[in-house]
């Protein structure tokens, strides 16, 4: 035995150990140093790199980073919790509004122009009532606010509906070599942003989606049957509010629209803090 040996075994029983077990691990131990140390080989190195990468997570490409963003994330989130009826209300009605306008003999752009900011405004409404405050005091306990996911909701049902008018009137534009793109676009985008704003404020203020819907549409209609009759009653053309569709009203109707979202999300913020201090 070797030097090693006898200075391991002597440290073994330093250590507490028996002479007999300090003799036996010492034994074990010149066994194992007199064992040839392990030969590898490339093509094992290789197939075991090959099986570890493929266990290995993927690189992210930057279209799954975008779905990721929390901006992003959030709307998809949002998709699910909006009732079907509203998409599917939403391109029947305007897809309807297009195809009549097309097949009409003497093809009339006020049954679009009228029926877009009208649809966008009832769906809208649509998004605050018993049940979904309800459902917004569970979804608190989540990161984002209710203010937040109305907001997002909004975003979604506007937005569809903008993106909707927006293929129908370029659709008529295409078809019909009458029709101007931008000013057909002009005539509808005003009125739909005022009457969206308008019937989202209503529905969290009277915490009603019908009444909300009623008065948008009542307000909308009785602008259009103004616009159709033009008599000269003073008091009707007062009450057919001319300008809604007056072009020099458009960004007075963008900003109150603007206006009427942000003090409904205020108020949303307020209830908010009040059930919290409830709980």
């Amino acid at each position: 035995m070797n030097d090693n040996y006898e200075r391991l075994r002597q440290t073994l029983i330093e250590n507490g150990e028996s002479p007999n077990e300090a003799e036996s691990l010492a034994q074990l131990s010149h066994v194992l140093d007199a064992m040839p140390s392990p030969s590898t080989k490339t093509s094992h190195k290789a197939q075991l790199l090959t099986l570890l990468a493929a266990e290995m997570p993927k690189p992210k490409s930057r279209f799954e980073h975008f779905m990721e963003w929390y901006p992003v994330a959030l709307l998809l989130s949002q998709v699910r919790v909006i009732q079907r009826e509203i998409w599917l209300a939403s391109a029947l009605i305007l897809g309807l509004g297009v195809l009549v306008t097309l097949i009409s003999p003497n093809p009339d752009l006020t049954l679009f122009t009228a029926l877009t900011p009208l649809v966008a405004a009832v769906g809208v409404a649509l998004l605050y009532d018993n049940d979904v405050r309800m459902m917004l005091e569970i979804e608190e306990t989540t990161l984002a606010s209710a203010r937040l996911l109305l907001l997002a909701r909004l975003a979604l049902v506007y937005g569809f509906n903008l993106v909707l008018a927006l293929i129908g009137s370029v659709i008529l534009a295409v078809l019909d070599a009458d029709i101007s793109l931008l000013p057909l676009i002009a005539s509808w985008l005003a009125p739909m942003t005022f009457l969206s704003g308008l019937a989202f404020f209503l529905s969290i203020v009277l915490n009603d989606t019908l009444a909300a819907s009623i008065f948008s549409m009542f307000l909308w209609i009785i602008h259009n049957l103004g616009k159709a009759t033009q008599g000269d009653n003073a008091l009707w053309s007062l009450l057919s509010l001319p300008g809604l569709s007056d072009p020099s009203n458009r960004p007075f109707l963008m900003f109150t629209a603007a206006l009427l979202i942000m003090v409904a999300l205020w108020i949303i913020g307020i209830t908010e803090r009040q059930i919290g201090n409830i709980a």
